[in-house]
């Protein structure tokens, strides 16, 4: 290998080496790989600040003041009783559910992942159960 190969080459690798080293600074500085929010904490939040018997307004509030979710892109449907494939909806045929989701809440750079909300409402409008999913998506 000549000379002027090899100098090329270590400028080259060098180059590389230097950029590895900015973008893994710079992960580490914006915690980049560390989740934003777990479902623990959205659990916990959720016990404390949204009791039991909440209306459906005050849930979408609940959410939306923690920017969780934007309160007008949320899913709100009549359960479907039988019909609801995870039984979920059937413990309510008269209620409501609402659908909701933390987008990006476990960033990563193959997989990353969010929670998912599933808020059930009784006939009256009132909450009556949640359920939280973590969901993961790749490229």
């Amino acid at each position: 290998m000549s000379r002027r190969r090899r100098i090329v080459l270590g400028a080259i690798g060098l180059v590389v080496l230097l950029i590895l080293l900015v973008v893994a600074r710079t992960l580490q500085e914006n915690n980049w790989y560390q989740p934003r929010i777990t479902q623990a904490e959205v659990r916990r939040q959720i016990t404390q600040g949204l009791p039991m018997g909440s209306t459906l307004a005050d849930t979408i509030k609940f959410l939306g003041a923690r920017g969780w979710v934007d309160p007008k892109n949320l899913g709100v449907y009549s359960n479907r009783g039988n019909d609801s494939s995870d039984g979920f909806e059937q413990k309510d045929l008269t209620g409501k559910t609402l659908l909701a989701s933390i987008d990006n809440a476990y960033p990563g750079f193959l997989v990353s992942g969010g929670i998912y909300m599933k808020f059930g409402f009784n006939a009256k409008g009132r909450l009556t159960r949640y359920e939280l999913r973590d969901v993961y998506t790749g490229l």
